[in-house]
């Protein structure tokens, strides 16, 4: 706790102290661009990278913060809109503050709701919240003016309804949050239920994925939808891949950005995905194990993502949360392989991810990725005593 205090602190106090130079190079800064367009021309006008690119070079010159487009659907654009009414620094101060608290209260949401054992003494429960919020994701998330706190929220949210037996509900929940932040980080989880194959979890997530449609035509037309389409996959090759944090950056730091590059983190993303669906059918016929397969499917729904930086590890702070209540007496070991990856993120920002062979977060989160599989598919493996099974609370919905 005392460690996780410090470094929140220090978080809070870079951020505090970020000059203006800093904040105009953001992430944040295309995302008030995007407000800004909506607001007016509106329409595809959101999503024209030539004018895109002009506003954003005039709103912060003589400061350049690379070709940074914003390629998020548009229900986010209309979200950040209100928020353009004030300059550029004072909307970044109030939007990565938002950000900050939509962690906390996923945060809040995981503690509250993860299956404890009646011994677990409650000083480890805010010791897990803490440890959550302690990340280096969060450090990012708050420099870079991100929002994968909302994917973290989302997901928090639905697991609280699945375990209360609210399974439609969750599922709207949780592609709503995942659709309108950062969809791409969510592929691995969409697998899970389809595996899971539970009819009021579909219904819902279809239900959620209407949402987002109508929501995005009605924010920019027809037209926008479609520039918005194309912008995005048109942008598959103008980021560096070997800067991230899932697979892909292993192929990309070896073999540059390149199409083999691509196509290899495309096979990983694949993979990942069809282990996660495995892990859904598990959770449908093994209910008593459906927390240990979300946990793992959540890991390698982040691992297979083909575009996730350092920020987007937030989007598991509820899943670490989970993890230590189930673990028990193990509970450290998860909070060691959770700083392992905080301190591997910091290592890449340090060299550019050129460590070899690849980005070291990376290959953090193919080894908890593989110690999560083990944990829902073999429990006995990593119980004190193999000779009894390890128990987990089944949850209602899974029961259903």
């Amino acid at each position: 706790m005392a460690v996780a205090a410090a470094l929140l602190l220090a978080y809070v106090l870079i951020w505090v102290r970020l000059p203006t130079p800093d904040v105009d190079r953001s992430d944040f800064t295309s995302s008030y661009v995007a407000g800004l367009l909506l607001r007016h021309p509106g329409g595809s006008a959101v999503y024209d990278l030539a004018t895109q690119t002009a506003l954003r070079d005039q709103l912060i010159a003589p400061v350049r913060n690379g070709e940074v487009p914003f390629v998020d659907g548009p229900p986010a654009a209309a979200l950040v809109a209100p928020i353009t009414l004030l300059g550029l620094d004072a909307a970044y101060r109030v939007w990565t503050a938002l950000s900050l608290l939509i962690l906390a209260l996923a945060v809040v949401v995981a503690v509250r709701s993860a299956p404890w054992s009646a011994t677990t003494p409650r000083i480890w429960r805010v010791a897990a919240g803490m440890a959550a919020m302690a990340s280096f994701g969060t450090w990012t998330l708050l420099l870079q003016g991100q929002w994968s706190s909302l994917t973290a929220l989302g997901l928090a949210l639905a697991y609280r309804d699945w375990r209360h037996g609210h399974e439609a509900r969750g599922a709207v929940v949780l592609v709503l949050a995942a659709g309108i932040a950062k969809p791409h980080l969510a592929l691995g989880l969409a697998a899970f239920l389809i595996g899971w194959r539970q009819r009021r979890v579909i219904v819902g997530a279809l239900v959620g994925l209407g949402a987002l449609a109508v929501a995005s035509v009605a924010v920019v037309g027809t037209a926008g939808v479609m520039a918005f389409a194309g912008l995005a996959t048109a942008q598959g090759g103008a980021w560096d891949l070997g800067r991230m944090l899932s697979f892909i950056a292993i192929p990309g730091s070896i073999a540059g950005n390149g199409t083999m590059s691509v196509v290899i983190g495309l096979c990983g993303t694949a993979v990942a995905c069809a282990v996660a669906w495995a892990l859904g059918d598990l959770a449908r016929r093994h209910p008593p194990r459906f927390d240990r397969a979300l946990i793992a499917a959540a890991v390698l729904s982040l691992l297979g993502a083909p575009h996730a930086y350092a920020q987007d590890l937030v989007m598991l702070a509820p899943v670490l949360v989970w993890s230590i209540a189930l673990l028990g007496d193990r509970r450290l070991a998860v909070v060691g392989m959770w700083a392992a990856i905080s301190a591997a993120c910091a290592a890449d920002l340090i060299d550019g991810g050129a460590f070899p062979p690849g980005p070291l977060a990376a290959w953090a989160l193919i080894a908890v990725a593989v110690i999560a599989c083990l944990a829902a598919w073999r429990p006995r493996l990593l119980s004190r005593n193999r000779g009894t099974p390890v128990a987990t609370r089944p949850t209602p919905a899974a029961v259903g």
